[in-house]
């Protein structure tokens, strides 16, 4: 009769937390990540009080989905590796959670990616992102997958909010040093600074969308205590094309490109005509003579915003970016 009772109250129990999962999960999530990661938050009056929004984040680690899962203030849903929850049970309690698994890789991810982000927008739900589809693994913000625009289509009513995480770089949960886990931490607290971007102007486009991302991780990085004194990742080789400005310093580089068939990782750290893209930090831009700013392989104005400085800097240079952010230096303006 005793082992009755406590089988009925351990059952219970189970079912009670199931049920309540959903309102304690990003407490939960906020406690477990508190004891290594300390948390520096901007922006957060570009968040939509109500409605669907799209939060579209940059990838470094493994945990960056669990941290806006914890940090961002609205009830969501966030896409997961399925690896991260592949038993049955802990998948049934991430799903519970809010978390969408996803295959690491394959037509059968991105079919699922885009099929399960427009249910939820089109329910009116939250939902986080990663447009770059796969972890960086140099440091630098990877091309945006197209497959932003088909989640979008005909979504107008939606709102997305560019999310820069920052600091993450050279955690165990990256690939700094070239392997993921397998690596001393570095110190025994991590801060990451995390910056909500003003919602993506319609028409909504990959390629507008990681520029505002881009802005938002300025506004990251100026969370630190000295933005200039943060390492860049080890990845961006000195000996690539790279923009080092006069009076701004450093603000384009060049990375090796990195190719694991195994794992389907095709990343591009450099291209031909061009000095790199822009360094984690910096964000660029190329606008007209009027200052509208211009869509990719669009020659004008190069302009640079920097952290401490309020406004876009005019380089002095003329050139384009191409879609994935690889910047083209023409002349003088």
């Amino acid at each position: 009769m005793k082992a009755v009772i406590i089988a009925s109250a351990v059952a219970l129990g189970a079912s009670a937390f199931y049920l309540l999962l959903p309102k304690f999960i990003r407490p939960l999530l906020r406690l477990v990540l508190s004891l290594r990661y300390g948390f520096r938050v901007t922006g957060l009056e570009n968040i939509p009080t109500t409605g669907a929004v799209l939060f579209a984040a940059n990838h470094v680690t493994w945990i960056d989905g669990f941290i806006i899962a914890a940090l961002v203030p609205r009830k969501g849903k966030a896409m997961i590796n399925a690896g991260l929850v592949g038993l049955p049970i802990i998948k049934q309690l991430a799903t519970r959670a809010g978390m969408i698994p996803i295959p690491y890789k394959g037509p059968r991810a991105i079919r699922m990616a885009i099929e399960g982000a427009r249910e939820c927008l089109g329910r009116g739900e939250c939902i986080g992102i990663f447009p770059e589809g796969q972890i960086s693994r140099t440091g630098v913000m990877n091309p945006f997958f197209r497959g932003i625009e088909v989640i979008l289509r005909g979504r107008d009513e939606v709102a997305v909010v560019p999310v820069a995480l920052d600091g993450l770089w050279g955690s165990v949960f990256s690939r700094s040093g070239g392997r993921f886990f397998w690596k001393w931490p570095e110190g025994l607290r991590r801060t990451v600074r995390i910056a909500y971007g003003p919602p993506v102007a319609r028409p909504f486009t990959a390629f507008a969308v990681r520029q505002a991302l881009l802005e938002a991780s300025v506004h990251a990085r100026a969370l630190a205590p000295d933005p200039s004194r943060v390492p860049l990742p080890e990845t961006i080789l000195a000996d690539l094309p790279r923009w080092e400005h006069p009076t701004l310093g450093l603000l384009t580089a060049s990375a090796g490109d990195l190719h694991i068939p195994s794992a389907d990782v095709h990343q591009i750290g450099s291209k031909a005509g061009t000095v790199g893209q822009a360094i984690p930090g910096v964000a660029l831009r190329a606008v007209g003579d009027d200052r509208a700013v211009l869509p990719p392989q669009t020659e004008g104005r190069l302009e640079a915003l920097l952290p401490g400085r309020p406004a876009w800097t005019d380089t002095g240079r003329r050139g384009s970016l191409d879609p994935d952010g690889f910047v083209r230096i023409v002349g003088e303006a």
